[in-house]
């Protein structure tokens, strides 16, 4: 049986604090108000007249947006349990289809449920990487060294997800079974959290890369986590200090993915 959640799921329906109702941490002391409101990580959203706040001095947002790339190597050294809170804080601030804030957050630092996720992971990982073996033209739109690193990079994760310090899951709750359709139209809802969690971990200095590989099986997922009916894992991002170096990403140029008022080649 796998370990169960912090606080039943029915809390987060009920809770009236903005993140109690929406993180569940594994092998964590159940969050209250007590232990909760303390948190510095609820303390800088507002900056005080002119003064910048933490989270704007610990990386500049376009210098966050602009060496944000994805780490998939990570040591097992401990994140600090404020560092996950602030994570799960700035995620809870992106935008949501009407303002439902249905995104609800699983941090999973419990051995045992680690392992499991993993062996979710490595199924989904060679069934993933099969084809790139018989066919070493596929995803040919990257150069066969950046190609071949990437791959690597899945491998060694593959490898050593069971060991990296934190994975966190990002769900919806849609309040009652999803239909397809539900399912589908709650992506426009969950990655924008994503991607506020990805750069908070960057300006932490935290590495992290977000994977849908370990999710394939929705039943199975549903299973370890303890999901209700009503929910729906999108996403796993593995979160630690990252063994390689940071460095800015590489993208397609300005020319080539915008035009102004209508497409034209």
């Amino acid at each position: 049986m796998p370990p169960q959640l912090t606080h039943g799921h029915q809390n987060w329906m009920d809770s009236k604090q903005p993140l109690q109702h929406c993180i569940h941490i594994y092998g964590l002391k159940p969050l209250t108000s007590d232990n909760f409101s303390g948190c510095k990580a609820l303390k800088y959203s507002k900056p005080e007249g002119n003064k910048m706040t933490e989270a704007t001095t610990e990386m500049g947002l376009f210098e966050t947006m602009y060496n944000c790339r994805a780490m998939r190597k990570l040591d097992t050294k401990e994140v600090p349990e404020a560092h996950l809170l602030k994570l799960i804080g700035a995620a809870n601030q992106a935008p949501s289809g009407s303002n439902t804030q249905g995104a609800r957050w699983i941090v999973v630092r419990d051995a045992e449920t680690k392992a499991q996720l993993a062996e979710l992971n490595r199924i989904g990982v060679e069934s993933y990487l099969a084809p790139l073996v018989d066919n070493p033209g596929s995803l040919s739109h990257q150069p066969a060294d950046k190609r071949q690193r990437m791959v690597n990079a899945v491998v060694w994760q593959k490898e050593h997800l069971h060991e990296i310090p934190a994975l966190i899951i990002a769900c919806m709750d849609f309040g009652d079974t999803p239909t397809p359709a539900m399912i589908a139209g709650g992506n426009g809802s969950i990655w924008p959290g994503i991607q506020n969690l990805l750069l908070a971990a960057r300006a932490l200095q935290l590495g992290a890369a977000p994977t849908t590989l370990a999710l394939t099986n929705p039943e199975a997922v549903a299973k370890v986590l303890n999901l209700p009916s009503s929910m729906h894992a999108y996403c796993l991002i593995p979160v630690g200090y990252p063994l390689g170096k940071f460095g800015p990403v590489t993208r397609k140029p300005m020319e080539e993915i915008l035009r102004f008022d209508r497409w034209s080649d």
